[in-house]
């Protein structure tokens, strides 16, 4: 039997094909994923559970954590920014450290606007999952067995 350790470095293959197939359709640089954000309930301090993006998960195994991002060309090792905030009240998850992280750059993001800054200056030609077309195309290879 293969370990996770390989199976997923197929997975990361399988998942860059797509990407580069993506990206050339709608003649785009990159993807950036984001793997969502929480919601407070109306007059109270707790969010809602939180329910991470699909689309993000399929790429790595963090689904507890959001304002995380992830950055997708279909050649280059896709790049995680994991949400590690400096925070004295609530419950942080370490930087991310198993099998998966060896295929992606994991990078700390201690704040959650904090994005802008991280992403390179020309990104007028990186798709945001979302849009429609791309995240159809994507949606696809979800439904097929």
């Amino acid at each position: 039997m293969e370990s996770l350790a390989a199976l997923y470095k197929n997975h990361i293959v399988t998942l860059q094909e797509r990407t580069r197939d993506v990206l050339a359709r709608f003649k785009l640089d990159a993807l950036l994923i984001h793997s969502g954000e929480l919601f407070n309930v109306f007059l109270d301090d707790h969010p809602y559970p939180f329910k991470v993006n699909p689309q993000f998960k399929a790429w790595v195994p963090v689904t507890q954590v959001p304002n995380c991002w992830l950055l997708v060309d279909g050649v280059n090792k896709p790049k995680l920014w994991f949400y590690l905030p400096v925070d004295y009240w609530h419950n942080v998850e370490p930087l991310p450290t198993s099998f998966w992280t060896e295929e992606v750059e994991v990078v700390a993001l201690p704040k959650a606007d904090g994005i802008g800054s991280q992403l390179p200056a020309a990104r007028g030609n990186i798709g945001y999952i979302g849009p429609v077309p791309e995240r159809d195309y994507l949606h696809y290879y979800r439904a097929y067995k």
